[in-house]
């Protein structure tokens, strides 16, 4: 390898191992504040927390080094209560970003949501950088929620985070 390229090569390793987290998955339960309900499931230990509450709505942002998690529930902006009804309105908006690799698109739905997988391929100092990011769309109790997770720079071991969040994602009271 050229000089140029071990300095680029050794970069992006930097960028990763800094970004990297624990894979271990431990359970959390996010409650919706003034619903009554809350949401839950499986990730790595998260932190850098945020929360945002409005009338009616809630927002709920955390990390866990390459893991990334946001959480949605709003009133919603259509006439539909149904998970379908929820994905259609927030995926026709979402699914527009131009960086979506339009081949890594995986749709797939369950009694409990609507599961949208893609990567987006973007750049990191002149290299190539790849996103996976999976959103989790349903109707519950008057609200629409949108749970987002992503990892940077994903590897083959980070498919347990997603399969465990996958197996764990719940709601309710």
């Amino acid at each position: 390898m050229k000089a140029p390229t071990l300095v680029r090569a050794a970069v992006i390793l930097a960028f990763v191992l800094v970004f990297a987290g624990s894979a271990i998955a431990v359970p959390v339960k996010v409650e919706i504040p003034k619903e009554g309900w809350s949401i839950a499931f499986d990730s790595p230990s998260l932190s850098q927390q945020q929360e945002s509450k409005g009338d009616g709505e809630y927002a709920f942002k955390a990390n866990s080094g390459r893991f990334n998690l946001s959480l949605f529930v709003e009133k919603p902006a259509g006439a539909g209560q149904t998970h379908r009804d929820c994905y259609e309105f927030y995926w026709s908006q979402a699914g527009r970003n131009p960086m979506i690799a339009r081949d890594s698109v995986v749709n797939s739905e369950t009694p409990k949501y609507v599961r949208v997988q893609y990567d987006i391929v973007t750049e990191f100092q002149g290299q190539p950088i790849r996103q996976r990011h999976v959103h989790y769309f349903f109707a519950f109790r008057g609200k629409w929620v949108d749970v987002h997770i992503s990892v940077i720079v994903p590897t083959k071991e980070d498919e347990e985070i997603f399969a465990a969040f996958d197996r764990s994602l719940r709601y309710g009271s």
